[in-house]
This record gives C-alpha cells, structure tokens and sequence, in this order.
C-alpha cells in the first residue's frame, strides 16, 4: 500500500507540473500572471483524478474553473478581484443552491462558478453546501478547478464542518465516477484552514482503503446533513476528532 501511495503521489507531482504549462484554453496574456509563490501541501490521486491542498490565492492559481461559493457572490473577494461589472447584477439576484458559470476577465482561470449558499446557522445548511459542491463537480468541458474558503465576513461554516463537506463531496463523487476534472485544488492562504483539510482528507483516504468502511460513514454522514441533531439513528459526530488533532498540531 505504501509503494502504491508512493507512486500516487509521483504521479500528482508530474501531473502538476505538467498542468502548470498547459492549462485548456487559457490566453498567454493570463500565463504570465502567473504567481509563483504556490505551495503545494498535499497531493494525493485517486481513480486517475489528482486532489491537491494548495497555500496560495486561489485567484492567481492557473485553472480552467474557480469556484465563488459564497452567501453574497457578487461581493466576494473573488468577484471583487475579477471586476466583471457585467455579471455582477446577475449574481446579486441568485437563488439560495443556484449556480452560475461566467467567463473571468482578471483571474487566472477560463470560467467562475458561482453558487450560491445558505447562511450558516446549523447543520441542516450543511446538505445544500454538498449538494451544489457536487453539482460543481459533475459539470463537464474542464480539466482543472478550484475551491476555497466561503469568502465573505457575514458568512463562516466552522472550518473543521466545511473541510468534511467538501472533501466528501469529491471522494463521492469521483467513486461514483461523476468527475471528469483530472485535478481537483483546495486552495487557501490560511495555513489553519490548510490543516483541517489535509487532515479530512488523509482521515477520508483512511476510510477509503476499506470499501465498506468508506459507505457506511458516507450514509451516516448523508443521513446527518438530512437529518441533524433530530436523527434517531447512530449518532454521526462530524469531524470525529479533528478539533484535537489540529489544536495539537498548532501547539507544536
């Protein structure tokens, strides 16, 4: 299994480097905007699918997509930064789950999707998060993509909460071979945030190595977003254990 992982990772190395120099359709003018600061946490492929936690600004990363999921995506810091004025009347009258896809004009990727999420209050909101995350993953015509952060101060889902959200969404997704992205990024600047999500993802490929493990987690994870603090069933702690581990990962 390690020699396995091992040559997973190579694999991603390579791929990376590769999709740095050939992103699909994007001009050369956005190439050289290139910021070559990113730092590449974790790599990691899966079905020949590469998932990536990356430090850097997720609008100076060279993707085809950048994901704008937010309360508010027409005043988040990815549509401030991407100054479409165009778009940004359509954006301010979406729809709670809606999504959205624009052409950029000053980020480094071929096209914005831009959902639409609910205000945090509990974990009901969780399912409507997972949903358009899924539905984000199942569009097709694209190599490459990005997520981030929910990006807007009047909007904050706990970091531990989002990270099993979103890691979920795309290992589920490429199970049931819905994606056809071959590289996947998570992307922040935060190296807090950068944690939470290497280790849901680790915590994730773990359960994975299992089959039934990974289902019988994936369905009680579902059964809670449907469900919340009213489920009847085994009681579904999201993020088991993930507070502590990273508190004394920071303490070190």
């Amino acid at each position: 299994m390690k020699k396995e992982y091992s040559k997973q990772f190579e694999n991603g190395k390579q791929y990376n480097n590769k999709c740095q120099l050939d992103i699909c359709g994007l001009d050369e003018e956005k190439k050289q905007t290139l910021q070559p600061e990113s730092k590449v946490i974790t790599t990691r492929t899966i079905n020949q699918t590469t998932i990536q936690i990356v430090q850097a600004d997720i609008v100076e990363e060279l993707v085809d997509v950048v994901v704008n999921s937010s309360h508010e995506p027409a005043w988040s810091y990815i549509s401030k930064r991407d100054k479409n004025n165009k778009e940004n009347e359509i954006l301010q009258q979406m729809k709670i789950g809606e999504l959205i896809v624009t052409n950029t004009e000053n980020v480094n990727s071929v096209q914005i999707f831009h959902v639409r999420l609910p205000f945090y209050q509990d974990a009901k909101d969780l399912l409507q998060i997972f949903n358009v995350y899924k539905e984000c993953l199942q569009q097709k015509g694209h190599k490459t993509i990005s997520f981030t952060e929910q990006n807007t101060p009047n909007f904050q889902i706990p970091k531990q909460f989002h990270a099993e959200v979103l890691i979920r969404a795309i290992l589920s997704s490429i199970q049931e071979g819905d994606v056809e992205f071959e590289l996947i990024k998570f992307v922040s600047l935060d190296q807090l945030t950068l944690k939470y999500f290497a280790y849901e993802l680790m915590k994730q490929l773990d359960e994975l190595k299992i089959p039934e493990l990974f289902k019988q987690r994936y369905q009680q994870f579902l059964n809670f977003l449907q469900n919340g603090e009213d489920t009847k069933q085994e009681v579904y702690l999201l993020s088991t254990g993930i507070t502590t581990e990273i508190e004394g990962i920071m303490e070190q």
